[in-house]
């Protein structure tokens, strides 16, 4: 199967939406799943324990277990993960999967530590069996089987006994027994051949990290510091005994995980040093109705690892409690996310609301309190269970949200492999809602690209196809617009599945256009669009996949609207006005420095939406700043600013206020308050970067003349000129900071 990639054309604000399981989501057959496991595959999982307990051929007991037991530990401790960034976990299980509960595991894990081969499978066992026993905060019994199971391993088979005791280490460490794991670090230390560089590396990063966590940056750098220089000093003798021919192949030292991780954590102790002291973050884990959450994962995880998948070597793991407390000391002042992890079990009808961009700023001044609460999923009730709607209405009906001041409904189809999800009608008031057929045929869908470059067309009809199965959902907000709960989740269990979001919508017919589009044969189908549309002006549908199809295969993050397709959106806009049209509109104008038609537009757009969300309102403040209305730009990006949590377009914000107020405390105080969050990696540090010009405005007596001077030909956008001031400039950080605001999008 093709290599699916999901480009967001329409909706700005989406496009920064990673690529992961909240846009690209496998089909809703998961929320079958553990019903097809609890009903359908019940007797055979009976079966599998009665082989277990009465089979005499141990080869294929401990074959079973493998396969069952300890296969679907390996690649992750708990079934979901879920963060502000990322959703994973899940999608693994299908009709055929065989789920066992972590008490019929734990007999026949111990068995298999006990007498089962000594191989890679061993350590594997031992793992899962300390991860189950920790999620029951049985911390003790956690770290004995990894203890004991070591003890199987020769010294042939060293590196999975060194490995054991490393998250032995690990654990003591996380539960804040730091004698007892400078004990088991000294212990493993005697026993270590000098040449096991990896593992040496793993110990001085976990003597750091507890060195860290009893608020000691300077004694834990240099801790870090001296096992990078020994790291570098064997790693150089390794080399050398290499010969000359083979030198070019041999693996750089950067490629090295376990060094990078070391100089990782110098960089941040580095800055740490001069910032704050180390904090401790803590909190609980609990329900809405009160009851604590025992037995789940929280890691704690800063920027260059927040959407990254959660690892065993992440520096800040812990299982809460039977109160469902947690807590991180030793934190370094940083940007962080929670991830949690759970079992089915536990999350089954109930969700973590949390915004995207959602942050906890540690600068050191404090400890942190950072309490979570789990909220049941909101039911619905119409349309459900493949419901086929042949009307020009649709209703839509879901039940009530203590504290909700208003709903928004979202909207997915299915496509290859998954199913996209894009599109909403905002700001309900009531639990249900009539919405005419036409004002979801509007929504644009996300546009699914293979690893070949290729547009499905399947997304391009989106909510307009006939034969394709359609998903909805709704959240809940209060009246500070915060996420209360929402309707789609993990319903895993008979209790909580209920009716499941499908409908089909078959008012309309495909026509020979759309046959074409999906027999992929898009330029013929755009013609006959065209044709339709020029014979027939009220077809709404040719004019709508004209606007799609228009400039499709160069579509991209980034690129501007196709000219050809602006008065086709202007005849769309005006016969069947909708969010999405009008905010293609609006933002081709902005991109073009049109302002009187993006005023236009921009009108039209609030008449439907009512109220800006963060990046229509940033949007248009960058657009009256490059009008020359800064007072009023400054308004608006503040307002933004309280809405977004990423601070996307603070750069902007700077530029203005730059302009208005020069290199002052005043600005500074912008970059300070509202850092710039980007899962890229790549996002502009503009309080070092004004530093940097302020530092530099000391050498130059019309520094800030000149500043003021490219300010005023970046809101002209005069591409030409400033491109011109950029190559022959002698202000390096200058240029810098000019270069950081243009790339802001």
């Amino acid at each position: 199967m093709k290599v699916k990639h999901l480009v967001l054309l329409v909706l700005g604000f989406l496009i920064l939406v990673p690529l992961i399981l909240n846009v690209l989501f496998p089909r809703v057959e998961l929320y079958l799943a553990e019903k097809n496991i609890t009903e359908g595959n019940e007797k055979e999982k009976q079966e599998i324990l009665e082989l277990l307990n009465t089979t005499k051929i141990e080869s294929k007991k401990w074959e079973i277990i493998q396969k069952y037991m300890i296969e679907d530990g390996l690649s992750r401790q708990f079934d979901i993960y879920i963060s502000p960034s990322f959703t994973m976990g899940g999608s693994p299980i299908d009709d055929s999967t065989i789920y066992f509960t972590s008490d019929e595991k734990i007999p026949f894990l111990k068995e298999y530590i006990k007498e089962a081969p000594v191989d890679g499978y061993l350590h594997s066992a031992a793992m899962v069996l300390s991860s189950i026993f920790q999620s029951e905060g049985e911390v003790e019994k956690a770290k004995r089987v990894l203890h004991d199971t070591s003890h199987r391993f020769t010294a042939q088979d060293s590196y999975f006994r060194e490995e054991l005791l490393i998250e032995r280490i690990r654990i003591a460490k996380n539960y804040r027994e730091f004698d007892e794991a400078n004990q088991y670090i000294e212990e493993l230390l005697d026993s270590l051949d000098e040449s096991h560089h990896d593992i040496i590396a793993q110990i001085a990063q976990l003597k750091a990290e507890i060195i860290l966590q009893q608020g000691d940056i300077e004694k834990a750098l240099v801790e870090v510091e001296k096992a990078i220089k020994n790291y570098e000093e064997k790693y150089q003798e390794d080399i050398e005994e290499v010969p000359d021919s083979e030198k070019d192949n041999f693996p750089s030292i950067e490629n090295h995980v376990y060094y990078q991780s070391l100089k990782t954590l110098e960089r941040s102790l580095k800055v740490s040093n001069n910032t704050g002291k180390p904090v401790s973050i803590s909190g609980k884990v609990v329900r809405s109705d009160g009851t604590p959450m025992r037995g789940v994962g929280v890691f704690l995880r800063d920027k260059q690892n927040a959407n990254r998948s959660v690892s065993p070597e992440d520096s800040f793991q812990v299982i809460t409690d039977s109160e469902g407390r947690y807590v991180f000391n030793g934190v370094i002042p940083k940007d962080y996310q929670i991830t949690l992890g759970f079992y089915y079990s536990q999350i089954s009808g109930w969700n973590w609301s949390v915004n995207m961009d959602e942050w906890i700023a540690v600068d050191g001044s404090k400890n942190i309190t950072y309490n979570i609460v789990l909220q049941k999923l909101i039911k619905i009730r119409e349309p459900v269970n493949e419901k086929i709607i042949k009307d020009k209405i649709v209703h839509f009906e879901w039940e009530a949200v203590e504290g909700a001041s208003y709903y928004n409904i979202g909207f997915g189809f299915d496509i290859e492999g998954g199913s996209i999800g894009t599109g909403s009608i905002n700001r309900i008031s009531s639990t249900e809602i009539d919405i005419p057929i036409d004002d979801i045929y509007n929504i644009n869908g996300g546009i699914s690209i293979d690893e070949e470059g290729v547009v499905d067309p399947v997304s391009l009809l989106a909510y307009t196809n006939p034969e394709n199965r359609f998903n909805w959902n709704v959240s809940a907000f209060d009246e500070d617009g915060n996420l209360i709960t929402k309707s789609n989740g993990y319903r895993l269990d008979d209790k909580s599945i209920g009716d499941l979001p499908f409908f089909y919508l078959k008012e309309r017919e495909l026509t020979n256009a759309d046959k074409l589009l999906l027999d992929n044969q898009k330029d013929e189908a755009l013609k006959e669009y065209i044709i339709n549309y020029e014979n027939d002006s009220n077809d709404l549908h040719s004019l709508r996949m004209i606007t799609r199809l228009i400039g499709v295969e160069d579509v991209g993050y980034g690129k501007k609207e196709d000219e050809k397709v602006v008065s086709y959106l202007e005849d769309l806009a005006i016969k069947s006005p909708s969010e999405s049209t009008l905010f293609r509109l609006m933002h081709y104008y902005y991109d073009e420095n049109k302002w009187e038609d993006f005023q236009k537009w921009f009108d039209k757009y609030i008449d439907i939406v009512k109220e800006l969300n963060e990046y229509t309102q940033s949007i248009y403040a960058s657009a009256l700043m490059k009008q020359g209305y800064h007072e009023d730009a400054d308004h608006e990006f503040k307002e933004a600013m309280k809405k977004d949590g990423s601070n996307r377009f603070v750069g902007h914000w700077i530029a203005n206020e730059l302009y208005r107020k020069g290199l002052t405390e005043y600005v500074t105080q912008i970059a300070k308050d509202n850092p710039f969050h980007s899962y890229s990696g790549n996002e502009a540090n503009w309080l070092v970067i004004l530093n940097n010009c302020i530092e530099e405005s000391k050498s130059f007596s019309d520094y800030e003349k000149e500043l003021t001077k490219v300010l005023e030909i970046f809101f002209a956008g005069d591409t030409e000129e400033l491109d011109n001031w950029l190559a022959y400039t002698n202000k390096p950080q200058m240029k810098k900071l000019i270069e950081a605001i243009k790339s802001v999008k």
